[in-house]
């Protein structure tokens, strides 16, 4: 039984910490040590210890012996080549979905898409709303590659994905007009999906994927110590 409560402890810290740490609420750059997480999350360091060896396998914490445990800074490159990806794949998955897409399928987007705008009805109200509409993001573009048959590729994609998923809760920072605009471009997506319009299914989704790239200049100058020396 101890071990079954150190392997649900050890997930639960792991849990906990991967999200503080895709949210931002832990900082990249920023030190966190084994006692103030058992303290935070009321466990033993054991657990810590591991979640913490999981979190370093994943690039996400920095360990640095005798010195101690940080929260990894981003990567502009591998956010550069997730979205090449991220671009190539689901494009391509697309267009092929133009000539395969049911009509059942269209009705799990359909109920995907109205997800998304019940919640941006009640955004208002959650303080967490622009972060929390990250998951609503996910679970769109996993959709798309599940309808597909490739939600293995989808899994590949966001075991790459941690600098990228940090770097859109830092674009989230800008507020909800950010996460407003990615609801309507889903649904744009899905409209030039149904019609079978490969063209626009490029632009839009072109769009879709680097706009918020493209625009960070200003975020990246003000957070600059978030991330690497990107120019090497």
């Amino acid at each position: 039984m101890a071990i079954k409560k150190n392997n649900a402890s050890s997930n639960s810290v792991y849990i906990g910490l991967k999200d503080d740490i895709l949210s931002l609420r832990l900082a990249p750059g920023s030190s966190i040590s084994e006692t103030d997480i058992a303290s935070k999350f009321n466990v033993s360091r054991t657990p810590v210890r591991d979640a913490f060896k999981a979190l370093s396998n994943e690039g996400l914490l920095e360990v640095k012996p005798h010195i101690g445990t940080f929260v990894s800074l981003m990567d502009i490159n591998q956010i550069s080549d997730v979205l090449y990806i991220r671009k190539v794949v689901e494009l391509s998955i697309l267009k092929d979905l133009t000539i395969s897409l049911t009509e059942a399928d269209e009705l799990k987007l359909k109920f995907n898409l109205n997800e998304q705008k019940l919640f941006l009805q009640g955004a208002a109200e959650n303080e967490n709303s622009v972060n929390d509409f990250i998951k609503h993001d996910n679970n769109f573009h996993k959709l798309i590659f599940s309808i597909a048959g490739k939600e293995n590729i989808w899994n590949m994609v966001l075991g790459i994905n941690h600098h990228y998923e940090r770097f859109r809760s830092l674009l989230n920072l800008q507020g909800e007009s950010n996460i407003q605009r990615l609801y309507e471009e889903h649904c744009m997506i899905f409209d030039a999906l149904t019609n079978k319009d490969t063209e626009a299914l490029k632009t839009i989704f072109s769009k879709h994927i680097y706009d918020g790239f493209r625009n960070s200049s200003a975020m990246l100058v003000k957070y600059s110590d978030y991330f690497m020396n990107y120019n090497h």
